[in-house]
């Protein structure tokens, strides 16, 4: 940790652009929490899903434009008998609708779960990817 001088207005900057988000972003997108990242070939997403103990818990269906990812994670123990101070960790029913960056074939996704982590992949429509184009000299 460093010493330094305390800004008292940078740091209302940052409490104002994060209730802002939360504005905008509201409590309705409760779930988990998506990456999104295109390459030439694909669109890739990713979301932290821990606690996920059946496939049968997650449904992922893609549009051309669009990714929806709806479930639930449930609890892994009784929790009525607990008296919580702080429970902060996500249970319960969820979905997300996100946009993506490019069109992509949804008929040709796939997706994997490892280590907590949701992973979809859906390839780009043929006339989404990006291919170099040769400059004929004469």
């Amino acid at each position: 940790m460093s010493i330094g001088p305390w800004r008292p207005f940078s740091e209302l900057a940052d409490f104002r652009e994060a209730m802002l988000r939360n504005f905008f972003t509201g409590p309705w997108e409760i779930g988990p929490r998506f990456d999104i990242y295109q390459n030439d070939r694909e669109v890739v997403a990713t979301a932290e899903l821990p606690g996920l103990t059946s496939r049968d818990d997650v449904e992922i269906t893609a549009t051309e434009d669009t990714l929806t990812v709806r479930g639930e994670i449930r609890r892994s123990e009784e929790t009525s008998e607990r008296d919580y101070h702080r429970t902060e960790r996500f249970y319960g029913t969820f979905a997300r609708t996100l946009s993506l960056p490019a069109r992509v074939e949804p008929e040709k996704a796939t997706a994997t779960y490892k280590n907590g982590i949701l992973e979809i992949r859906l390839p780009k429509g043929e006339n989404q990817r990006q291919r170099r184009i040769p400059i004929s000299l004469h």
